[in-house]
C-alpha cells in the first residue's frame, strides 16, 4: 500500500521553523493582472502566509487591460526599491501579455520564484515548487539521487528548472511533452513529477512497484480538486505519493518564504 508525503504537515512543521525570522527582512511584492480566481486563492494563501510567518507582503493589482508595458514599469520600481527583498508575478497573466518578457523584468537577485532566464540558466533560485518538492522528499529521508526520473509535462515554473537540478545529482532525467502517449518509460522510473493538470494520467499499470510519485498536476472534476494520479490504481503499485490537494501545493507557498529569506540574505551581503 502506497504511503504519503503529507504537504501539509511538512509545510506547516517548516512555517514554524521560519517563524521570527523575518524581521528586518524586505517585503515579498507580488504583481497581479486582473481577477482571475484561481489566482486571487493562491494569492490570499500567500497573503495568510506572510501574515503567520511575519513577513512583509504588498499586493499590486493591475487592471485586465493594462499593457506588457505597463506591467514591466511597475516590475522595474519594485526592482529600485530597497524595501522589497523579492518580487512575484502571479501567473497566468492574460495571453495578450506577453509573460516570458515581463518576469524577466525582475531583478535576478529579487526572483524569489527562479522563473528569469537569468536564474534558471545559472542554477541560481529555484522555483518555489521546486524547492517545495525537494524538500517534503528530503523531510521523508527519501533520495534523489542516481535514480531514473521521468517529468510528466515541459514546464517553465516547475520541470525545466527541476530537471537542471536534479540532473546534477546524478540522476538520468526523461522529460515526456504534454500529450504524449507513449507511457513506457514510466515502468522504469524510480521517480515520476507530473504537472500536467490531466485527471487519471498515470495509472497504476504504467507504473514501477515502489516508485516515489510527485503529483504537482491540477484540475477540476465536479466540485472536486484531483491531480494527475488515479489513486485508486496506483495505490497498489506506487511506493510513496503526493496527494491532491494538501501535497506539493502547501509546500510551494512555504517554500516562497524560504526563498525570500534567501534573496534577502544575498542581497545584504552584496
Amino acid at each position: 500500500m502506497v504511503q504519503l508525503l503529507d504537504g501539509k504537515r511538512t509545510a506547516a512543521d517548516w512555517a514554524k521553523r521560519l517563524q521570527g525570522r523575518f524581521k528586518g527582512v524586505g517585503r515579498l511584492a507580488a504583481v497581479t493582472v486582473g481577477d482571475d480566481p484561481a489566482s486571487r486563492l493562491y494569492l490570499e494563501k500567500k497573503a495568510a502566509m506572510a501574515k503567520g510567518l511575519g513577513a512583509g507582503f504588498v499586493l499590486y493589482w493591475l487592471p485586465v487591460s493594462v499593457g506588457t508595458r505597463a506591467v514591466k514599469q511597475k516590475i522595474a520600481q519594485l526592482n529600485r526599491d530597497r524595501r522589497v527583498a523579492g518580487i512575484i508575478v502571479q501567473l497566468p497573466l492574460p495571453k495578450r501579455l506577453d509573460s516570458a518578457e515581463i518576469v524577466n523584468v525582475i531583478a535576478p537577485s529579487k526572483d524569489v520564484d527562479g522563473l528569469t532566464d537569468a536564474n534558471i540558466s545559472s542554477g541560481g533560485m529555484l522555483p518555489a515548487t521546486a524547492v517545495g518538492i525537494i524538500e517534503l522528499v528530503r523531510r521523508y529521508k527519501l533520495e534523489l539521487r542516481r535514480k531514473q526520473i521521468v517529468l510528466l509535462g515541459f514546464s517553465r515554473l516547475l520541470n525545466v528548472p527541476l530537471a537542471l537540478y536534479l540532473s546534477g545529482q546524478g540522476n538520468s532525467i526523461t522529460i515526456l511533452q504534454k500529450g504524449t502517449r507513449d507511457h513506457s518509460c514510466l515502468r522504469q522510473a524510480d521517480v515520476i513529477v507530473s504537472a500536467v493538470g490531466s485527471p487519471k494520467l498515470i495509472r497504476g499499470k504504467d507504473v514501477k512497484p515502489g516508485a516515489i510519485i510527485i503529483d504537482a498536476g491540477i484540475a477540476r472534476v465536479g466540485k472536486s480538486v484531483v491531480g494527475d494520479v488515479d489513486r485508486n490504481s496506483v495505490d497498489k503499485r506506487a511506493g510513496w505519493l503526493t496527494p491532491v490537494p494538501g501535497g506539493v501545493g502547501p509546500m510551494t507557498v512555504i517554500a516562497l518564504f524560504a526563498n525570500l529569506l534567501t534573496a534577502a540574505k544575498t542581497t545584504s551581503q552584496s
